[in-house]
């Protein structure tokens, strides 16, 4: 009896120890399956950011992969390297400047109301008897004209202000112009200057320089830069409508290329 309660013993102590173990592996494999859990939750947001950035690289190849010629994009704008190259043409064995047959291109003739002083030339003797010719008119004769500038000479008017006492002893004086006081300079005269800097882009120094060798205009840089500002007040609200009438029509003819003015991006 003794032996039998001893084995019995032992398989109960078995048992407990088996239990023990099973509940010990079970504890073991939920953590696995929690873990596992895990991780396949961050293998899922791993997937979706590498869709996102496959997505991403292939909008950037697209992007880099465009120029004038399979986009809108304006041809300025176009790597070096982009474009593909031109097909070279063929040397043509002839000779330079005008080919036979050309009509060749003529400066056209004004009209004699249109031009100036008219200088007329008559052959003084006969090529074959060598007599004295008469200065008989030609109805077609050979006919050059040259063109020339006239000397240009600025016109400087003085403006006086004079003071006039009258018989009751009152001394009035004459107001001048609010406008001959703006500017010692002429509005034709301002108009070159803001064309100089402004449409022929020339520095403010080559601008005075030209001045003073084309018209004889003696002028300072800040009286140069003073007659600019004040030709841009003047136009001001033309180039205002200008621009709001560009910026609603449907059609605006640009290529959309963008440029700089005073450090900042401007684009239509």
């Amino acid at each position: 009896m003794q032996d039998a309660a001893a084995q019995i013993s032992a398989l109960q102590r078995e048992l407990q120890d088996a239990k023990a173990q099973i509940a010990s592996l079970q504890l073991e494999l939920r953590k696995r399956d929690e873990f596992l859990a895990e991780l396949q939750v961050h293998f899922a947001a791993l997937r979706a950011e590498n869709e996102c950035l496959r997505e991403r690289v292939a909008e950037l190849e697209v992007q880099l992969g465009r120029n004038s010629s399979n986009s809108s994009k304006p041809p300025s704008t176009d790597k070096p390297g982009s474009r593909p190259p031109r097909k070279s043409k063929k040397k043509q064995k002839r000779k330079r400047g005008g080919q036979p047959g050309h009509r060749g291109s003529h400066r056209t003739l004004l009209p004699p109301d249109q031009v100036g002083p008219i200088v007329d030339y008559y052959p003084g003797q006969c090529e074959s008897c060598w007599k004295d010719l008469p200065r008989t008119p030609d109805s077609d004769p050979e006919r050059y004209q040259v063109t020339e500038l006239p000397p240009v000479k600025p016109e400087t008017t003085e403006h006086r202000g004079h003071t006039v006492t009258c018989s009751c002893g009152h001394t009035t004086r004459a107001q001048i112009p609010d406008e001959v006081k703006a500017s010692s300079f002429g509005p034709r005269l301002s108009s070159i200057i803001a064309m100089l800097t402004g449409v022929f882009q020339l520095g403010r120094r080559q601008a005075v320089m030209a001045l003073t060798d084309l018209f004889g205009v003696k002028i300072s840089l800040g009286a140069l830069s003073a007659a600019e500002d004040r030709v841009s007040k003047a136009v001001e609200p033309a180039v205002d409508e200008t621009w709001k009438s560009a910026q609603q029509a449907d059609i605006k003819h640009t290529d959309g290329t963008s440029w700089r003015q005073a450090g900042r991006a401007l684009q239509l």
